[in-house]
């Protein structure tokens, strides 16, 4: 029988998981994906990473995040934004600015990429700690705490532990069986959280050199036309290579429908705004996490691109003594953002 069970290798879980195994607890951390990282994801080229869910932190005023990069002994560099910035209105028309919106406190990169921090903190963990391709379907309290039932490649495992954090998006609860089942106001709540990031969708170009810094733009751009709304250049300095990428306007329900044609669609936009060599990308990788059942709902699906404003739910007894909510949206500061991950990791070690 372990001490806790983590359900979710996301950073909020991964972090949680190794205070837990640094104070002597035995811990297993089941994750649904075959990979860590939960809604940190990298595209990897030769010449580095590039990040498809959360790129930037903001040290000065995140202080778990700050201690975590340095405990991981990662480098940080400043998101370019020098040069002019490009608008596009709902008509298509484009105006450029000679200088962009710097952002204070100023927006940073992990140098790796955010999948560098996860796995620093996942090597805090020994061994056998972390099961991939483990579905949670059902946790039922017992006389001793928690039995866990997940779904693997060889069927189905049952495990026993004295408590279980449950570090995944709040909508994603819903589709657990809980025995006894949690009381009806309690699921209302947790099925009206959001999950952060769970209805948007990124765009990555690359291409061969940053040509539009030719051009003195900082690779910055607002649209309002679509099918991206914002802009920002994702170099990797020094990398012989460079990159675009922009979230996208269009709602999850339009990119489904126009999915076969959306690389042409970005590079296209991608030229309109930033010149003829803007819409011959190498490449584009588009990663929509409205598609993604182990971070998004059907509800999800009418998030809009504002920051919720995220509250912790907890549980009442019985529960409450044997499940603890875990996930970066139950953070009490910062909640959705990887400081919000961390700080919901503490919250829940400390509970």
């Amino acid at each position: 029988m372990s001490d806790l069970i983590v359900i979710g290798a996301g950073l909020s879980g991964l972090a949680l998981a190794r205070a837990a195994a640094e104070r002597g607890a035995e811990v297993i951390v089941l994750e649904a994906r075959a990979r860590i990282g939960g809604r940190v994801l990298s595209h990897r080229t030769e010449a580095g990473a590039y990040d498809l869910g959360p790129a930037w932190v903001w040290p000065t005023i995140q202080p778990r995040i700050a201690r975590a990069v340095r405990a991981a002994g990662l480098a940080l560099t400043e998101q370019a934004e020098a040069g002019g910035f490009v608008f596009q209105d709902q008509t298509g028309r484009i105006e450029r600015l000679p200088h962009g919106f710097a952002q204070e406190p100023p927006s940073l990169r992990i140098a790796g990429g955010i999948a560098a921090l996860v796995e620093a903190v996942a090597a805090g963990l020994a061994p056998g700690v972390v099961w991939l391709e483990h579905v949670v379907q059902r946790i039922a309290l017992t006389e001793a705490g928690v039995a866990v039932t997940a779904e693997s490649p060889a069927g189905p495992v049952t495990l026993q532990a004295a408590r279980a954090a449950l570090a995944l998006p709040p909508r994603l609860i819903g589709g657990i069986e809980i025995v006894p089942a949690l009381p009806q106001p309690i699921q209302a709540k947790l099925a009206a959280v959001p999950g952060w990031m769970a209805g948007q969708a990124k765009a990555l170009a690359l291409y061969d050199r940053p040509f539009w810094r030719d051009a003195g733009l900082s690779g910055s751009a607002f649209s309002q036309a679509g099918p991206l709304g914002e802009f920002h250049d994702a170099s990797l300095p020094g990398a012989a290579e460079a990159a675009l990428f922009g979230f996208f306007s269009w709602p999850p329900a339009l990119r489904a429908a126009r999915r076969a044609g959306l690389p042409a669609l970005v590079a296209r936009q991608l030229g309109t705004l930033f010149g003829a060599e803007a819409a011959r990308p190498r490449d584009v990788i588009i990663q929509d996490w409205a598609t993604e059942p182990f971070t998004a709902t059907e509800a999800d699906h009418a998030n809009g691109n504002a920051h919720p404003d995220y509250r912790p739910i907890a549980l009442p007894a019985p529960w409450g003594a044997r499940i603890t909510l875990a996930g970066a949206e139950m953070a009490p500061e910062f909640g959705g953002y990887l400081e919000g991950a961390l700080a919901a990791a503490e919250a829940a070690f400390n509970a």
